[in-house]
């Protein structure tokens, strides 16, 4: 089942968890000055601040604070803490997750970002994945939906005006990724192997507990978010 979607418009302190059968969706612009909160990179941990410094482009690099920045600042307001405070960690998939003890309201969150542009998904006591990409050039994304995508969605994209196919291909594909990471599964046989389609197929129930579905973005990008029910 699809939950209760909420694009909060602004941040405020504390913001709150959602509630059970929600999800808050949060979008910034990475490179807008205000996208880290007004955030020092002092609020970011010594292995994120490691990481930064392993960028070659500064373009790169200002992106990568501003996104982690900006994902403390949420999850700081979700979890009524500090920015610095928010215990971030991995989980056993290599998932980012809040530490388990530290975690009382059950929050459960994913980040993607293409380009400049950041999207955040922000749930509670369930797995959730969240992918977003920019349309591929028709030179690139043929032979990558001939060898993923199962007939069903090839078909579907071969059906559409060439102008459309590009499109629905990046919709298909953000479908894809956004199960496997709320899964833990990742890209594997059963996700490339499961028909979760475009926009137009509406909510795909993926077995499982888990669910797909499309999210309305910019021109010339895609978006997709799943859920994962627990056992």
């Amino acid at each position: 089942m699809m939950p209760t979607i909420t694009w909060p418009q602004r941040l405020s302190e504390p913001a709150g968890a959602p509630a059970a059968g929600e999800v808050h969706l949060w979008q910034t612009s990475l490179d807008e000055v205000t996208a880290d909160g007004g955030i020092s990179c002092s609020a970011l941990s010594i292995r994120e601040r490691e990481r930064a410094r392993r960028f070659v482009f500064e373009k790169h690099h200002k992106r990568y604070l501003s996104g982690r920045a900006w994902l403390r600042s949420v999850l700081g307001a979700c979890l009524n803490l500090p920015p610095a405070a928010v215990p971030l960690t991995i989980n056993a998939y290599g998932k980012p997750c809040i530490a388990p003890e530290a975690n009382l309201a059950g929050l459960k969150f994913n980040l993607s970002h293409c380009g400049g542009l950041a999207l955040l998904a922000v749930t509670t006591q369930r797995e959730i994945g969240v992918d977003l990409q920019s349309e591929l050039e028709d030179a690139v994304w043929p032979a990558i939906a001939e060898r993923f995508c199962v007939s069903q969605e090839n078909k579907y994209i071969q059906n559409l005006p060439p102008t459309m196919r590009s499109a629905a291909f990046a919709q298909i594909w953000t479908r894809k990724e956004a199960a496997g990471k709320a899964s833990g599964e990742g890209l594997t046989s059963r996700i490339f192997s499961t028909p979760v389609g475009p926009a137009d197929w509406g909510t795909i129930d993926c077995g499982g507990g888990l669910s797909v579905w499309s999210l309305p973005t910019r021109n010339r990008f895609a978006a997709a978010i799943a859920v994962c029910e627990p056992a």
